[in-house]
């Protein structure tokens, strides 16, 4: 037996195919952006200095974080699904579609807002995109073969 296959033996193929690099990554570095993208959300509304004659990115955006921070807990705590995927690229699509979509005048205070949820809502649209294709990964990868060298 050869040193690599005895390290796969005590290291664990138990795996049985699956990627425990792209499990780890998507489980928590993504969960944690994404904690972090919905924290943003939060905060941004003060940080950006929103006025208070505003109402709809305030409640766009205290939504938009609410659901993404609580799915990213769920995600940190529990197993991963596909669910909480498209749940973080909805809510990005949202933020995008509330950019375009809501009156929120034509100054420069409407500018910041409209960006600050384009980009936010990319972000969040970007994570789940790459959320998803490790969970894809970390199902579909190959098992290490005995006379793989």
């Amino acid at each position: 037996m050869n040193e690599k296959t005895l390290s796969r033996k005590l290291l664990g193929s138990t795996q049985k195919g699956r990627d425990p690099l792209a499990r780890d990554i998507r489980d928590q570095l993504l969960s944690l952006l994404m904690l972090l993208t919905g924290v943003w959300l939060f905060v941004c509304i003060w940080l950006l200095s929103y006025p208070n004659t505003y109402r709809v990115p305030h409640l766009v955006e205290t939504g938009g974080s609410i659901v993404v921070i609580l799915t990213a807990l769920a995600r940190l705590t529990r197993p991963r699904g596909r669910v909480s995927d498209l749940v973080i690229g909805a809510t990005g699509a949202g933020l995008i579609l509330a950019a375009f979509l809501a009156d929120y005048g034509e100054n420069n205070t409407a500018d910041v807002i409209r960006v600050n949820q384009a980009a936010t809502g990319s972000v969040l649209i970007l994570l789940a995109a790459a959320s998803a294709f490790l969970a894809m990964r970390s199902r579909s990868s190959p098992a290490p073969r005995a006379d793989d060298d």
